[in-house]
């Protein structure tokens, strides 16, 4: 197996071109044995560049063509975790699993997410001053659903914010998780790394 992994998807950015076509070549891309996820899918409410009616088809039909392919599904949601939830629920959760990416929001708007047994990724904007609703989310997700990431090339953590982000600056989210939950940062990296392999199915030594 290759050791490199790819996610493929629709962005919700996107979703005004999704058709029959686009998901043709979906379905083609998923049988590539380096895809290990299908996304960012989900609901982008802030920027709009995607009408919303066509935002909801595509996320829907991006969660069944992930159930038929058999793998998880990594989201991208701003402002609309509601309505993300409430689609999920209404199409059924990928037995594969469900990531929530680059979650930067509060424990009340998590909860729920955690309840279905979703896995949360935080990345450079737990680091930020004003963060503390997020680093206490953090602090309260289950350790076997934690991931830590970067949102390259954008929300490079404390101290390089406004820089370049890339996956060197993790050890700085994991050094702030760490401190939100009272444990080390290795102990959040290990986690993190076994999680991922169990989410996405890699081998003990990728």
């Amino acid at each position: 197996m290759p050791r490199v992994r790819i996610a493929v998807g629709c962005h919700p950015h996107n979703a005004k071109f999704y058709d029959n076509g686009l998901e043709a070549d979906l379905r083609r891309m998923l049988k590539d044995p380096r895809v290990a996820a299908l996304g960012e899918i989900g609901l982008d409410y802030h920027y709009h560049f995607s009408p919303r009616d066509d935002q909801r088809e595509a996320f829907r039909r991006q969660l069944r063509l992930a159930k038929e392919a058999g793998l998880p599904v990594a989201l991208h949601l701003r402002e609309a975790h509601d309505e993300a939830l409430a689609i999920m629920r209404e199409e059924g959760f990928p037995e594969a699993g469900t990531l929530l990416h680059c979650f930067n929001l509060d424990w009340a708007t998590l909860e729920p997410w955690v309840e279905e047994g979703c896995y949360v990724a935080f990345g450079g904007a737990l680091t930020f001053k004003n963060a503390d609703d997020t680093r206490e989310a953090a602090a309260r997700v289950p350790v076997n659903r934690l991931l830590t990431e970067t949102d390259a090339p954008y929300m490079a953590p404390v101290p390089f914010r406004g820089k370049r982000c890339d996956s060197a600056m993790i050890p700085y989210d994991a050094a702030k998780i760490a401190e939100a939950r009272g444990i080390t940062a290795q102990e959040v990296l290990r986690a993190g790394c076994e999680n991922a392999r169990r989410l996405f199915r890699l081998p003990a030594n990728d």
